[in-house]
């Protein structure tokens, strides 16, 4: 058996030197091999930005890694001026940003000042450049960069006191330059909306650190706006103005009286110059992102104002005659009917309601008539599931509206290319999404068909679109209630949890497999770990024959303890690694995410379009490269490269949250219902959780937190504009 992770000496240790190459290197990573005063060459890696020939001076721990051998991982570093005569020669011959210095006149400079050429180069730069010969612009050139280097020294001293990372300092020199120190010291809250990344919780630990008072106005700015884009983080779209008051309160703890009025002041302000908008529905004043508002307002007047008759099938009376009619039920042909008679319908349905039989149906008579379908969903995982059943090529939503980096190419000059668009999952849609969508659409040409499950999760983005949808019924809706008879034992007891019931075990069929088992034993959380192992371990594959990588998901409410995303991770990367290949993976240091390895189960956890691979995409590692953080994972039917600052949009997906997963399906799911998340339960969750299952779900928990967990309805609705709204409803609900 081998060992696959690094092994780290924790003594930290300083290495001076020059860069003599790098292996990779990015504003978030840097590996390469150094070369010593006396020598000798060392190989680091970390979080630090370099150039060839840059003097620095590493501070870091050594590691052995399994293919590079031993390095120094830099924690910290600065860049030399504290060279020497030899240093400061090689230096200035060997630094691309210096022109017109060759190593003689390096040579000169340096034994004629040593040890003196900061101050010289400082307060007496013309001497340096009698002496070396150097042209005026040659001489101002070294003169700026050994200032910009000195300044950007003590720039990374004075931060580093602030435990800000490597990166976030590079950040802020790279975007405030010199004055970034002076920046920081006057108002850091700048931070907060100049610089993405840079939240208000991180940015106050800093200013308090600084000293900065918890009644400065700046802080009481950013933390009522905070406050609103935590709301909208949590996918309100809205917050009551009183409330924010009070929010923002709890969240600045001021030590003053007139803390409230402070605020109420600074929210008035922000109002006023439109940071905040502020608007008056039925005595009530909500406020939000301006974005937000307008976002809501334009998809309330889509909804309102551009539902018409649908003139693809203006001459069908009723639904056209099809070998398929007798396997309709009622729902799914008025659905139908709906779709062909309306250019823009809401069709939701639970599991084994028919919903995908519907699309399919729709898709043919369009074809029939010789019409352009497009299908949608706002993952890949579930673009790829309609591909499947519908047998008709489908896309996410984004890659359909053309989005590329931050922008969409697609939208009121350039629109969908369809007669007709049907998008799947629409729970998952959130308002930026949807905005983007409509406003993409020609409604004179192309009749919308939107499908989804109200029963499931809201989207992870602000808003939910669907259940406003079917709640104000501006445009035509049916609810597919009605279990098609190919629904089968696994979706029945999935529908049964929304009745708030929790059905036994279903024994095995002919194939040995169960497709519903519930464990619901285990009141101490680490037993209930203990036995998710166990399965992994030999009951996944032994006795119901999955394939771990391929088969099997383990989903679970929340990211911590015992039974949360990220232990369950590190502890089943070490369980499969060494069951399936033999390799024995240490657990990671505390604070560091765990090394990913060949084989590894990984999910993509942002768009990334230049690899063309999307948030969500679930593959698996089949090679690590030479250099440094490089990987390769194959997703699906083609293979993605990944170098060392991509690497970082991976993490393991042996377990994921129930939230990650929506929109995708696999043939075994487990799922972990414990009452140790009892905070988080709601029935919606369970159910969500179970139908992502194709074939078997194993329920793993306690009674108690299953029950509960069933029964308790998600009667918390968000704050949107389109539930209060008004929507002139013409829509009609069958």
């Amino acid at each position: 058996m081998t060992s696959a992770a690094s092994a780290v000496s924790e003594t930290l240790v300083t290495v001076r030197g020059t860069v003599e190459a790098l292996f990779f290197s990015s504003p978030r990573f840097s590996a390469g091999r150094l070369r010593t005063g006396d020598g000798q060459t060392v190989s680091f890696a970390g979080s630090l930005m370099v150039r060839a020939h840059d003097a620095v001076v590493l501070h870091g721990s050594w590691e052995t890694h399994p293919k590079f051998g031993r390095q120094l991982k830099v924690a910290r570093f600065e860049f030399d001026q504290q060279l020497g005569p030899a240093g400061l020669a090689h230096y200035l011959s060997s630094n691309p940003a210096l022109k017109g210095i060759g190593p003689v006149k390096a040579r000169r400079i340096a034994e004629a000042f040593r040890d003196d050429f900061d101050r010289v180069i400082d307060e007496e730069p013309d001497r340096v450049g009698r002496i070396a010969k150097l042209p005026r612009a040659a001489l101002q050139l070294l003169r700026e960069e050994w200032l910009r280097t000195r300044s950007l020294n003590a720039s990374l001293a004075w931060m580093s006191a602030f435990e800000l990372t490597h990166h976030q300092m590079t950040t802020l020199v790279t975007r405030y330059g010199n004055s970034v120190v002076t920046v920081l010291k006057e108002n850091p809250y700048l931070l907060v909306r100049e610089i993405p990344g840079f939240g208000f919780k991180r940015v106050d630990q800093v200013a308090r650190k600084m000293g900065t008072p918890k009644e400065h106005p700046e802080r009481i700015r950013a933390g009522v706006v905070h406050a609103v884009v935590e709301r909208l983080e949590q996918g309100d779209c809205w917050v009551d103005y009183e409330a924010l008051i009070g929010l923002a309160n709890a969240l600045l703890v001021m030590d003053v009286a007139d803390s409230r009025d402070r605020i109420e002041a600074t929210l008035d302000a922000l109002i006023q110059e439109r940071t905040l908008a502020c608007t008056s529905l039925g005595g009530r004043f909500l406020v939000a992102l301006p974005h937000i508002v307008e976002m809501e307002q334009d998809l309330a007047e889509v909804f309102t104002t551009k539902l018409g008759a649908n003139r693809h099938f203006a001459d069908a009376a009723a639904l056209p005659s099809d070998p398929t009619d007798a396997e309709l039920n009622p729902a799914q042909r008025r659905a139908i009917q709906l779709a062909l008679t309306h250019n823009l319908v809401l069709v939701s349905g639970a599991a084994g309601s028919g919903k995908s039989f519907a699309i399919g149906a729709i898709t043919k008579l369009y074809e029939q008539r010789g019409k352009r379908v497009a299908l949608a969903a706002p993952t890949g995982k579930a673009a790829k599931r309609i591909e499947e059943v519908v047998g008709r090529p489908a896309s996410t939503v984004h890659r359909l509206l053309g989005y590329k980096g931050k922008n969409f190419s697609r939208g009121i000059d350039d629109p969908i290319d369809a007669d007709v668009l049907i998008v799947d999952e629409v729970s998952m849609v959130d308002i930026p999404l949807a905005w983007h969508l409509f406003r993409a659409i020609d409604f004179a040409r192309t009749a919308v068909v939107l499908v989804g499950d109200h029963n499931q999760l809201p989207p992870v983005g602000p808003g939910n679109l669907l259940r406003d949808l079917i709640d104000r019924q501006p445009i035509p809706t049916v609810i597919l209630d009605q279990v098609v008879r190919q629904a089968g034992v696994l979706k029945e007891n999935s529908l049964a949890v929304l009745r708030g019931e929790v059905r036994r075990t279903v024994p095995p069929s002919d194939d040995g497999r169960s497709p519903w088992i519930v464990v619901n034993r285990f009141t101490e959380v680490l037993a209930a770990q203990k036995y998710v192992l166990e399965l992994f371990d030999h009951v996944l594959i032994e006795q119901l024959g999955f394939d771990l990588l391929a088969d099997v998901q383990l989903l679970t409410p929340t990211r911590k303890g015992p039974l949360g995303v990220d232990e369950l991770n590190i502890v089943l990367q070490q369980l499969v690694q060494e069951k399936l290949w033999g390799v024995l993976v240490p657990p990671p240091r505390p604070g560091r995410r765990p090394e990913l390895l060949k084989r590894d189960r990984v999910i993509q956890n942002r768009n990334n379009y230049e690899l063309g691979v999307m948030n969500g995409a679930i593959g698996v590692v089949t090679e690590k490269g030479d250099k440094h953080g490089e990987l390769t994972v194959r997703f699906d039917d083609h293979d993605v490269e990944y170098n060392a600052e991509s690497v970082n949009e991976l993490s393991l997906a042996y377990s994921l949250t129930i939230h990650k997963y929506q929109g995708s399906q696999i043939p075994c799911v487990v799922l972990v219902v414990h009452k140790s998340h009892a905070f988080m339960h709601h029935r919606n969750l369970f159910y969500t959780g179970v139908t992502r299952a194709q074939q078997t779900v194993i329920v793993v928990g306690d009674q108690w937190g299953m029950r509960a967990c069933a029964s308790k309805e998600q009667v918390e609705r968000r704050k949107t504009f389109l539930s209060v709204l008004d929507l002139h409803s013409n829509g009609r609900r069958s």
